[in-house]
């Protein structure tokens, strides 16, 4: 991004993804693959965290950038709609509801640039003492597409600001030795296991899970709407089955939306990029690719590979995976 900026140039979301990606490897492993996944899903990547025990935490993302088109007043087009689409649904609803798909969470990767680009954005609060446009790590972050839809509504041409506000840098999700501090949720009655996942320090996937959640609960603590008890439906595979179904402000039961996408093992598509073989038709024909960052709580690797099944199928190879039952989000 900053040598895009020294020449002068904007970056694009797609070719950011590109560099973001190689540069992370080996240390990673991506499977790229060539569709028109965004007109209908609103989505570019699934990102997934997965530990040595099989824990993991997925993430249905979209990659946006923080841009200053103006000068003046700084964004995040949350509210754009993708040309062809007949229904002219906003792409924050669309990639909400794609994420129910995979069972996943939905969230946005932002491209923020470096702290000179950023030297003019107008947010008064701080991070541990720190300028919030001053903050190191945060020009590639992540946030839940609840903080998203929770700005576009509350803030309006704000938004862009207010979510940059709420991002975590994406290198400390997952990677920061520094212990999380606890989440005293709102809701009453939890069960003791999902208690101590929020109160206690977390490693690898569970922390990358408890981090995308932080910004959401402390946004729902101040929301006066009474919290609900009711339970939702389990979701098969979740590494915690009962989540309360409130929703506060949110469009769907928050808890339960960012923790399904934390699981007691890795997915059956997960497993094909990690085991060399093709994920299923209804994966690769509805996303850009599978970046998967394994041993999540370990030191950077020696060693990796990189999976690009979008060039090199391999034939004959059965998939861990079962199609879900639905062909559409």
């Amino acid at each position: 991004m900053t040598r895009r900026l020294d020449d002068g140039h904007m970056w694009m979301e797609t070719t950011a993804t590109e560099l973001f990606l190689a540069t992370a490897s080996p240390r990673i492993l991506y499977a790229e693959f060539n569709s028109d996944h965004e007109k209908e899903h609103g989505a570019d990547w699934l990102w997934c965290w997965v530990d040595r025990d099989g824990t993991t935490f997925c993430l249905l993302v979209q990659a946006k950038i923080l841009k200053n088109p103006d000068g003046r007043r700084w964004r995040i087009d949350f509210g754009y709609k993708t040309r062809g689409d007949e229904a002219r649904r906003p792409q924050i609803a669309k990639l909400i509801a794609a994420s129910d798909r995979y069972e996943a969470a939905a969230a946005y990767v932002l491209y923020c640039g470096d702290t000179e680009y950023r030297a003019t954005l107008e947010c008064d609060r701080r991070h541990d003492g720190v300028a919030c446009r001053e903050r190191e790590r945060v020009g590639v972050s992540a946030i839940s597409a609840l903080v998203a839809e929770n700005a576009v509504t509350y803030y309006g041409k704000d938004a862009g600001v207010a979510a940059f506000h709420a991002a975590v840098p994406v290198e400390d999700i997952a990677g920061s030795d520094n212990l999380d501090t606890p989440i005293v949720p709102l809701t009453r009655g939890l069960p003791e296991d999902l208690v101590r996942f929020l109160r206690q320090p977390q490693r690898g996937a569970r922390r990358a899970a408890k981090e995308l959640l932080r910004p959401v609960e402390r946004i729902r603590m101040g929301q006066f709407t009474t919290a609900v008890l009711e339970r939702t439906a389990p979701v098969t595979g979740a590494l915690f089955q009962d989540l309360p179904a409130d929703r506060g402000h949110f469009s769907v039961p928050y808890l339960a939306h960012v923790l399904r996408g934390l699981r007691a093992k890795a997915p059956g598509y997960v497993r094909d990029v990690l085991e060399g073989r093709t994920p299923p038709a209804w994966v690769t024909d509805h996303l850009a690719g599978i970046i998967v960052i394994t041993d999540a709580d370990a030191p950077p690797a020696a060693g990796g590979q990189v999976v690009d099944c979008g060039r090199h199928i391999v034939e004959d190879q059965a998939s861990s995976t079962v199609a879900p039952d639905s062909e559409e989000a």
